[in-house]
C-alpha cells in the first residue's frame, strides 16, 4: 500500500469541500486534487485545518479531512510513487496529465457555453477552441465512478434513527444515495480501512 498526505492550505478548502451533487462537482475536486498531487506544496509555515490523502492499493482513492466531515472519491487516475512523492500521474488510457492539461479542462468547466449545455461532445463541435486536451481528461474522468463516501458527525439535523448523529452517506445524488448509521464516531483509519479492499471486510450489525 502507498499513502501521499498532504495538507490542505485554508484557501483552498473552498475547492474540495463542496457540495458534490453531480459528475461536474466530482470532476472539479479530482482536478485540484490532482493539482495539489503534482506540485506537492510544502506547508510548514501556514496552519492548516484540512487535509487530504491518497491511497494506492489494489484499488486508488482520495481522502479529505476536515474536523469531524470526511469524505472519500476514486481516484480516476494512474499515479506513479517513488520515495513517498508522485512522479508522474496518467489517465487510464496513457495520457500523461500535467498542470496544462488540468488548467485546460477547469477552462472547458468554467465556460458558460459549456454550463447551458454540459455535453463534452457538443462543447467540442461547437466551441471550436483549443481545449481538447481538457475535454479529454474531463471524458475520462465523468466515465469514472466516483464511489463517494462521506462520514458526517450532523450535530444540526440529529433525528434519531432517521438522520443518526454519526452516519455515513453513500452515493451522491439524491435518487441513489443512502446513509448507514452508527453508534460512535469514527476515526480517519477507520474509513480507511472500511473503503480498502485489500483490508479485512467490515459487518453492518442487525
Amino acid at each position: 500500500m502507498k499513502l501521499i498526505e498532504q495538507e490542505i492550505l485554508p484557501f483552498q478548502e473552498k475547492h474540495f469541500f463542496i457540495p458534490i451533487r453531480d459528475k461536474i462537482d466530482y470532476a472539479r475536486v479530482i482536478i485540484f486534487a490532482t493539482r495539489n498531487l503534482l506540485l506537492d506544496i510544502n506547508n510548514d509555515d501556514i496552519e492548516c485545518n484540512s487535509k487530504m490523502k491518497l491511497l494506492v492499493d489494489k484499488m486508488s482513492r482520495l481522502f479529505f479531512y476536515k474536523e469531524k466531515k470526511y469524505f472519500s472519491l476514486s481516484f480516476p487516475f494512474i499515479t506513479l510513487i517513488d520515495n513517498n512523492k508522485v512522479t508522474k500521474i496518467n489517465t487510464l488510457t496513457g495520457k500523461s496529465i500535467t498542470n496544462q492539461s488540468l488548467s485546460s479542462a477547469l477552462l472547458v468547466l468554467n465556460d458558460e457555453q459549456f454550463k447551458l449545455n454540459p455535453s463534452l461532445l457538443d462543447y467540442y463541435i461547437q466551441a471550436n477552441n483549443g481545449e481538447s486536451i481538457g475535454i479529454s481528461i474531463l471524458e475520462e474522468i465523468f466515465q469514472s465512478e466516483p464511489a463517494y463516501v462521506r462520514y458526517d458527525y450532523d450535530i444540526d439535523n440529529e433525528d434519531g434513527k432517521k438522520h443518526p448523529l454519526n452516519h455515513l452517506d453513500i452515493n451522491y445524488s439524491s435518487y441513489g444515495t443512502y446513509k448507514l448509521g452508527l453508534n460512535n464516531i469514527i476515526t480517519e483509519s477507520n474509513l480507511e480501512d472500511v473503503l480498502n479492499i485489500n483490508t479485512d471486510c467490515s459487518y453492518l450489525d442487525k
